[in-house]
């Protein structure tokens, strides 16, 4: 599938870079670009419904899908290629890259995990980037197993850590009043009358049957009425992305800008609950942060790094280094896909003292929907996060490095 879809993306991507406004230029007044690490969800995937829990959770037919469940689609690449052309030309005008030319290795590295989603991302990133040039994108284990690096898996396997962590599971559940928005997840797809409930009087979505599991090598996980709830708006998200030609969403019942609001509140709850809490996303991100400072401490790491991953990798670093309370606007999800975390280091050129930025650029669910390209008359979000301890203008590098310590402590 990646190898079918990039020649077609790849035209798209030089004729995109050759009519496309310019991305707005960064404020250097004063201080130099000197490094950014990007850490990316994949872009747009056709959800696994055909079959399972998600096929019997409605009466309803789901619509098809031109890709195989959980690939990522046409749209898709031509949604990365666009986020590619944007950040590219972000960089460019921060100095950061050559303004013409292919890079060298000292300039730009991509590594994906090896999925077809996230490898493919990454592919439709660099022809948006670097239209023409040949960038190889590091893949380290077979298509379809999971890397090592991006596996957001328990690493702990104290049996102390493991109830600590079931409990801070089950107490941010407790503290979520997700009875309202599971009610409306019902409603739309029908579930009481579902197969799922077939010879039960009484079935509804509750956030009372949910089991938490914290098994080490293994994903934090629950069962229940969240984790189907969460996948039956995951699906219906990807639906309204692709913007498939079926003008009644959710079978004609998903028309309202509150019944979105309450289904992206299970999506993003869910992958609060399971990678959000301290002590669970610490051990979750332990590689990818690790990897995050080995990349800014060691000299010959190039100016630019792409890391393509997924939401639960994005949720665990954010929550790890103490972030939890932001919003996107334009944006339903809180970890959007084609989303990206943007680390970023900067130098005074005066003093040359560092300061050390993060921020989420992500496209709205407008741009998702619509297939808007980027540029500097739409750009797509950015929210500056703030991380603990530092100040309004970023972190210095000894503030940067207790974050960074604490993250994974």
């Amino acid at each position: 599938m990646i190898r079918s879809l990039r020649p077609l993306l790849l035209a798209l991507a030089l004729a995109l870079v050759a009519t496309a406004a310019a991305a707005a230029s960064p404020s250097m007044e004063g201080e130099a670009l000197e490094q950014v690490i990007l850490l990316s969800r994949h872009n747009l995937r056709a959800p696994v419904v055909a079959s399972g829990a998600l096929a019997n959770a409605t009466p309803e037919r789901w619509p098809s899908w031109d890709v195989g469940a959980g690939e990522l689609t046409t749209k898709g690449g031509v949604l990365e290629v666009y986020m590619g052309s944007y950040i590219g030309q972000w960089l460019r005008h921060a100095q950061l890259l050559p303004v013409s030319g292919c890079p060298q290795p000292a300039d730009f590295h991509a590594h994906a995990n090896s999925l077809q989603r996230t490898q493919a991302t990454a592919q439709f990133f660099v022809a948006g980037a670097f239209p023409g040039c040949h960038v190889t994108v590091e893949q380290r284990m077979p298509l379809g197993t999971m890397d090592p690096l991006f596996n957001p898996v328990i690493h702990n396997v104290d049996a102390a850590f493991r109830e600590r962590a079931l409990s801070a599971m089950q107490q941010a559940q407790a503290a979520s009043d997700l009875a309202p928005a599971l009610a409306a997840v019902e409603a739309i797809t029908r579930y009481p009358q579902s197969a799922a409930c077939a010879g039960r009087s009484e079935c509804h979505l509750t956030p009372a049957d949910s089991i938490f599991s914290a098994e080490p090598g293994k994903e934090p996980r629950t069962s229940g009425s969240l984790a189907l709830a969460s996948g039956l708006v995951d699906a219906l998200l990807m639906e309204h992305y692709q913007g498939s030609g079926i003008p009644r969403e959710g079978w004609g019942r998903l028309n309202t800008e509150a019944q979105w609001q309450a289904l992206a509140q299970v999506r993003n709850r869910y992958q609060d609950i399971l990678f959000g809490t301290p002590e669970v996303a610490r051990d979750v991100a332990a590689p990818l942060l690790a990897r995050v400072n080995a990349l800014f401490e060691d000299p010959a790491s190039p100016k630019v790094s792409l890391l393509v991953g997924h939401d639960s990798n994005i949720s665990s670093v954010l929550a790890a280094l103490g972030i939890t309370d932001y919003t996107l606007p334009g944006q339903y999800e809180k970890r959007p896909i084609g989303g990206l975390l943007q680390f970023e280091r900067w130098r005074d050129r005066q003093s040359g003292g560092e300061r050390f930025r993060l921020a989420y650029v992500y496209p709205t669910t407008a741009q998702l929907r619509d297939a808007l390209p980027l540029n500097d008359v739409q750009p797509p979000g950015r929210v500056e996060l703030a991380l603990p301890g530092c100040g309004q203008n970023g972190c210095s590098d000894v503030q940067f490095e207790r974050v960074l310590h604490r993250a994974v402590n």
